[in-house]
């Protein structure tokens, strides 16, 4: 069964109320930019005017931002949203909404839409008014997903510097002792680490040796009997003669 947003068992390094709330603002706004320039783009071609690049690029940047905001909200709630994969994602988007401001911003500047107040008797009709409000909204909330994507390109920054930072790796129990076991397998670990004995290293150090002597130095022939070093006399050879004959009968 799939974890919410765990990888090893592992949580997001994310703090929740800040990435959940700049994702919102993103996704508003960005909302609201894709409904206006798609009325915008439909009236336009309507009309056979021709559209201009500040509504292409504002369209979209908010279409590819809400599709992205999909795909990281997926990868955070089933399996694992990489700080480093979403800074990516986050510092593309950013550079787009950077440029859509730009554009209309130089685009409105001339009008002074900003700067009026949208009624019928300043721009001459209600329907005039209307579009001057509906300019205010799409730079309001352009500048809005501007501002909340750099943000959250920070916090991925943020995020992703903190995930680095987390010391020496500890390796688990269960590693530790498949580990020995490789050790023990290979030959080169097993004589690098091999350790004399106890007792072999304390006659060392004091210098004595084991020394095991033969008490008995005298010759065992084939029944037993016990044959001493050097020549023997008549007695002793009759005698044995005598014990053979008696063990072969």
């Amino acid at each position: 069964m799939l974890k919410r947003n765990v990888r090893g068992g592992k949580p997001s390094d994310y703090p929740r109320w800040p990435f959940h709330g700049l994702r919102c603002a993103q996704l508003l706004s960005s909302m609201t930019v894709s409904g206006i320039m798609a009325y915008f783009i439909y009236y336009l071609k309507k009309e056979s005017f021709p559209i201009p690049w500040t509504f292409i690029v504002l369209f979209s940047i908010s279409l590819a931002t809400i599709a992205s905001l999909l795909i990281t909200i997926i990868l955070y709630n089933f399996t694992f949203l990489s700080p480093r994969f979403n800074l990516g994602l986050n510092g593309g988007i950013s550079f787009f909404w950077a440029m859509g401001l730009g554009m209309l911003s130089w685009s409105v500047s001339s009008s002074h839409v900003l700067n009026k107040a949208c009624t019928g008797s300043v721009w001459g009709g209600e329907a005039e008014a209307g579009i001057c409000r509906d300019y205010k909204t799409l730079w309001s909330m352009t500048l809005v997903g501007t501002v909340s994507t750099l943000l959250a390109l920070a916090l991925d920054l943020q995020t992703w510097k903190k995930s680095t930072r987390r010391g020496a790796y500890v390796m688990p129990e269960d590693d530790k002792d498949a580990q020995k076991m490789n050790d023990l397998k290979n030959p080169r670990v097993r004589d690098a680490g091999y350790e004399a004995p106890r007792e072999q290293d304390a006659n060392k150090s004091t210098g004595s040796t084991t020394i095991w002597q033969e008490q008995d130095i005298g010759y065992h022939n084939q029944y037993g009997a016990e044959e001493a070093h050097g020549p023997l006399d008549g007695e002793e050879i009759k005698d044995m003669r005598y014990q053979n004959r008696h063990f072969r009968d």
